[in-house]
């Protein structure tokens, strides 16, 4: 078999311009653990990371991210995942910090295709949107990642996030539907990327280890995508999450919702 270095701002390129309704990339993990889904009640805010334009303008990405969120002040944890092809690592940041009324502050540490990593992750509650957002920090600053016959990207110094309540819909007229292993949405007008993921709630809800099973990134305006290679287990329960963003990298929708894996 043949394989071929995809350079990932290429990809951008081609969706920036030409808008192409095609799948960008996968991956998911070779295997994932089972949480007991009875043993807490949901936690779990999820959303999506951007990475700064700015300053990455070569392929600002967008991400999984999920916290677990105690009621009262106290730690919170959670991870950022970074995988998009199967021969790429397995790539996870792992957040911790403390919530302070309103406020997030934490950092994250991790492993991105053999290379360590560290920074800041704050953020802010907002009633009006029922939503966190903040920003996170990469201490290395931009770096290039080459793996032959994989990938070539750049890690972007620093990005931005938001997280919603499980079953939240931004707007409220975003909807995301399951039907066997494919996932369908309305792809709102001008979004020309789009984050689809899967998350495992009882584990998201325990606290520990990695709850995020899979993620794609979707160029262009296509409203659909396949889950069969996510390595779901059938009668499991699952999160499925889309978030699309705009030709300036702005978020235009995202929402979750549960669904039993067939």
């Amino acid at each position: 078999m043949i394989a071929l270095k995809i350079r990932m701002r290429t990809l951008f390129a081609v969706a920036l311009v030409a808008a192409l309704p095609l799948a960008g990339w996968a991956a998911s993990p070779a295997a994932h653990a089972v949480a007991d889904a009875s043993s807490s009640q949901d936690s779990v805010y999820l959303g999506y990371y951007q990475e700064d334009p700015a300053t990455n303008h070569e392929d600002p990405t967008m991400g999984s991210v999920y916290l677990n969120l105690p009621a009262s002040d106290s730690d919170f944890s959670g991870t950022m995942y970074f995988t998009y092809l199967g021969c790429q690592s397995h790539n996870l940041g792992t957040i911790s910090g403390t919530k302070a009324g309103a406020l997030l502050k934490g950092h994250w540490n991790g492993s991105i295709d053999g290379t360590q990593q560290t920074g800041t992750f704050t953020g802010t509650y907002s009633a009006a949107q029922s939503a966190y957002a903040g920003t996170f920090t990469v201490a290395g600053g931009k770096q290039r990642i080459d793996i032959p016959s994989c990938i070539s990207y750049y890690i972007a110094p620093k990005g931005s996030f938001e997280l919603f309540a499980i079953g939240k819909h931004v707007p409220s007229n975003f909807s995301v539907s399951m039907n066997g292993n494919a996932v369908s949405w309305n792809p709102p007008s001008g979004a020309v990327m789009t984050l689809v993921y899967v998350l495992d709630p009882a584990i998201a809800n325990s606290g520990h280890g990695n709850a995020t099973v899979w993620q794609t990134l979707v160029l262009g305006p296509q409203g659909s995508a396949n889950l069969s290679d996510a390595g779901l287990l059938s009668g499991h329960a699952y999160l499925i999450a889309v978030g699309a963003s705009d030709s300036r990298f702005h978020r235009l929708s995202f929402a979750s919702s549960r669904f039993t894996a067939p």
